[in-house]
């Protein structure tokens, strides 16, 4: 039997999806599978292009199954049609689509959903933030942009769950280190930004924060830039990036969250070889380091 072909489409580049990306190849290779990983460079429309190249192609570079990490919100719900018209598996991480249950209904071809619980990962940051902010205060929220389904999921999920007595200001970010230097740069010039303001910053990833303190450091003046680089910072990812971080200090919390794509990948290639369809969605763990109780007895 030849090696299933299955195409990884990432949306970009940052700390997380090189670990996704890495997830996905070990998982390949324990699988006997032939993993073509595919960059988006954060474009939807570049996104679409490469995945119904992939689509179109003739035998016998024909795909198995296509594991898309999507740059927008819709989650290419053209390219998904296209992809099941040819008998080629879908699966979609870190999105909630609305088109999923629709294409399960016209064929046996595995499609599903596998993510972080993004929502879930957002009311957690707000709990973090009220057993750091026990009076109240105001949280600088580092997030990913408007049209991102994770970053909205995430930002819907610290809304509804922060106290009242906590000020969230968010700033939207394409989701790079780089990125976030330039947009608090930006936001540190306006003359009504002062760092006695802010109690605390949370950010959605771990990029962020880097690119934040880099921020305080090249474009503050003391003493601003010792007030800035000590408001206490928290964020999210994956044990092997975010544990370290805060045993070192530099962030106060996070937010521990998995890879989705090593399960994508086990989940699709089980489904091919058994001609089965998984469940329709499912979630990855996700919990406080520290834990919110350890958090608040620290406020004490």
């Amino acid at each position: 039997m030849s090696k299933p072909k299955i195409a990884l489409s990432l949306p970009g580049d940052n700390i997380y999806l090189r670990e996704q990306e890495s997830a996905a190849k070990a998982a390949a290779n324990r699988l006997g599978v032939d993993l073509q990983v595919l960059n988006a460079q954060n474009d939807p429309i570049l996104q679409s292009q490469q995945l119904l190249e992939l689509v179109h192609a003739a035998s016998p570079k024909r795909l198995d199954g296509i594991l898309l990490e999507p740059v927008s919100a819709t989650g290419l719900p053209r390219v998904a049609e296209a992809a099941v018209a040819a008998g080629i598996g879908w699966v979609v991480s870190n999105a909630q689509v609305d088109y999923i249950a629709g294409l399960r209904k016209k064929t046996k071809t595995p499609v599903f959903m596998v993510s972080q619980d993004h929502v879930e990962v957002g009311r957690i940051q707000a709990r973090q933030m009220a057993a750091m902010l026990p009076q109240g205060g105001s949280v600088l929220y580092l997030r990913g942009p408007a049209a991102n389904h994770l970053a909205s999921k995430r930002t819907e999920g610290v809304e509804s769950t922060k106290p009242a007595n906590v000020d969230v200001k968010s700033l939207k970010i394409p989701w790079t280190a780089d990125s976030a230097y330039k947009v608090v740069c930006s936001w540190l010039s306006l003359s009504t930004v002062r760092p006695q303001d802010t109690q605390l910053i949370f950010s959605q990833n771990a990029d962020f924060i880097l690119g934040a303190k880099k921020a305080f450091q090249t474009n503050t003046n003391e003493p601003e830039r010792s007030k800035w680089l000590a408001v206490p910072c928290a964020g999210i990812g994956i044990p092997s990036q975010i544990r370290p971080l805060v045993d070192q200090k530099l962030l106060r919390a996070a937010v521990v969250t998995s890879v989705t794509l090593d399960t994508a990948l086990e989940m699709l290639v089980k489904a091919l070889n058994a001609g089965s369809q998984p469940p329709e969605q499912t979630f990855v763990d996700a919990h406080s380091y520290p834990s919110l109780e350890e958090l608040s007895s620290k406020q004490g």
